[in-house]
């Protein structure tokens, strides 16, 4: 079996990772080039692992150093620091927290076999049928074919358009800044996310000593830094939470200027129906963009890529066909992400709501 996949994110790469375990010819090509992209932190939960587990890559998985350190307990603090409520440190929550170019060069290690094609603009140009094989048609003009494509292609995915699957993107009316310290700080013992009214601020112990953080506050679609004559995100991130507790204008202080990253957060108008199209299915955000509110973008994805691992290898074995099989992708995955992808919603809501 050939199969094609369509961006080297991390849930192009962990699909990548575990099919080439199964001796299919996978290739994978990237409109970017190979080199890391400005990356923060990423925390996966125990569902994330059995999707690693479940992709042959567990061992390699549970082997990462990772935060947050021994004895961090969950906090929720108040604007000027005074904790609302905290839980205990417990001996494994199941949740580890990376940095996302870690975790991303750690699947980059696990595809063995795998080609890559890096700075190749790849687009779907016939999705093909039980008897006709779908076809790739790159930048330079050149074609191929293929038994199954799998579009790990992001929130804007080229692809979910193509097939005629895309609902649209709905702006959550808020924007997140994110970052990684370059020199360890001290928390006090907590990790946690703190609201107050239309703001939040998180904070996410690596386990390096150094702090993934993230703010969030409500702000006009588009808005940037620039648009406000700041210099720099870390300006506008800097002036937005200039009022907070000194643990997290610090923060905001130990990290560089080039690393605060800002995106305006947006899912899926409306969850899809379907995951795929002919011989073509989509994986990760192209599948259910969803808000960060739950933490479970990644970990989706990841259980998109097992789901497809697993039916595969079954396609392999028994002899039935990638039609079959994508419709058996699209029933286990994606009423089950649309949950999801709504309670991100909701969480996101309640977060964002004013409070007096």
């Amino acid at each position: 079996m050939r199969i094609g996949i369509i961006g080297a994110g991390l849930v192009g790469l962990a699909a990548a990772a575990g099919l080439s375990r199964q001796g299919v010819q996978v290739e994978v090509f990237e409109r970017s080039g190979q080199e890391p992209p400005t990356g923060a932190g990423i925390s996966l939960f125990p569902n994330s692992r059995r999707a690693m587990h479940a992709l042959g890559l567990g061992e390699g998985f549970d082997r990462l150093p990772h935060g947050p350190p021994p004895g961090i307990r969950t906090a929720m603090r108040r604007r000027d620091g005074r904790i609302r409520f905290s839980a205990p440190a417990a001996r494994d929550r199941g949740v580890r927290m990376f940095h996302r170019n870690a975790l991303r060069e750690f699947l980059l290690d696990s595809c063995a076999g795998v080609t890559f094609h890096w700075g190749v603009t790849a687009s779907v140009t016939d999705d093909g049928d039980r008897l006709r094989r779908a076809q790739l048609t790159l930048g330079d003009g050149t074609t191929s074919s293929w038994d199954l494509v799998i579009a790990a292609d992001g929130l804007r995915s080229r692809t979910r358009s193509r097939l005629g699957l895309d609902p649209g993107l709905r702006y959550a009316g808020y924007t997140a800044w994110r970052g990684v310290t370059a020199v360890p700080i001290d928390t006090a013992g907590t990790a946690g996310e703190d609201w107050a009214g239309e703001q939040r601020f998180g904070t996410v112990p690596l386990e390096d000593g150094r702090v993934y953080w993230f703010a969030v506050a409500s702000r006009p679609v588009g808005e940037t830094a620039a648009s406000q004559g700041l210099a720099s995100e870390k300006d506008a991130v800097r002036r937005e939470f200039s009022g907070w507790y000194p643990t997290a204008r610090h923060l905001l202080e130990a990290t560089p200027d080039d690393a605060v990253l800002r995106h305006d957060i947006h899912d899926l108008a409306r969850p899809l129906r379907a995951f795929h199209r002919g011989r073509v299915a989509l994986a990760g955000d192209a599948a259910h963009a969803m808000t960060p509110d739950l933490g479970q973008g990644a970990g989706a994805g990841f259980e998109d890529a097992a789901a497809l691992s697993t039916l595969i290898a079954g396609v392999r074995r028994d002899g039935a066909d990638v039609i079959a099989l994508l419709e058996r992708y699209t029933a286990l995955r994606a009423r089950k992400a649309a949950r999801v992808l709504l309670a991100s919603r909701f969480m996101g809501k309640v977060a964002q709501r004013r409070r007096r």
